[in-house]
């Protein structure tokens, strides 16, 4: 069986997080289970003060990254980062996909990429999944995600404004072939 194999890269705000979500919607209206989660930013008048992991298929969320919780945890930017939050949404979320799912994963980024345990699931689960994600723009400098995008084969798409519906019915059209459709 062919899988979907899609990484979206792309700057932060181009939406990268919509476009997963509108495919994870697609699938489902095709009957596809869909499992993973997604990072939604949170603003606080008008400024963003962080994030919170959102599994897709439970509804489950948690803080991953914040501008003033979790001081003494590791940092990414101006965030400190929740780190128990990949083990407790992220990393369930992606093993709860079955044979033959969508797994979406929002995103390979520097934040999730500090739990020691994110890619090693990602690898276990991966061959048995169509796999729709973002990763962050930098990841060819990472030997890890270099690796495990080489491995799988991914197809990296840039996302810009311009070309984001375009990309949207791309992404559609493939994972219709690879479904028979």
């Amino acid at each position: 069986m062919e899988y979907l194999r899609v990484l979206v890269t792309g700057p932060p705000g181009v939406g990268k997080t919509t476009l997963v979500r509108k495919v994870a919607d697609y699938a489902r209206g095709l009957g596809l289970k869909v499992f993973g989660f997604v990072t939604v930013e949170v603003r606080e008048g008008g400024s963003r003060v962080g994030f919170k992991i959102i599994d897709i298929n439970g509804g489950k969320e948690a803080w991953l990254a914040h501008v003033s919780l979790f001081r003494g945890n590791p940092m990414v930017g101006k965030y400190y980062v929740n780190t128990r939050a990949m083990e407790e949404v992220g990393i369930p979320a992606i093993r709860s996909a079955g044979q033959g799912s969508l797994l979406i994963v929002d995103e390979i980024g520097k934040m999730e990429l500090l739990s020691r345990d994110f890619l090693r699931v990602l690898e276990e689960v991966t061959p048995k999944v169509h796999f729709l994600g973002t990763v962050f723009t930098a990841y060819r400098f990472n030997p890890g995600v270099r690796g495990f995008v080489e491995r799988f084969g991914f197809r990296v798409v840039e996302l810009s404004r311009v070309n984001r519906d375009l990309v949207y019915g791309e992404i559609i059209r493939e994972l219709g072939r690879v479904l028979g459709l």
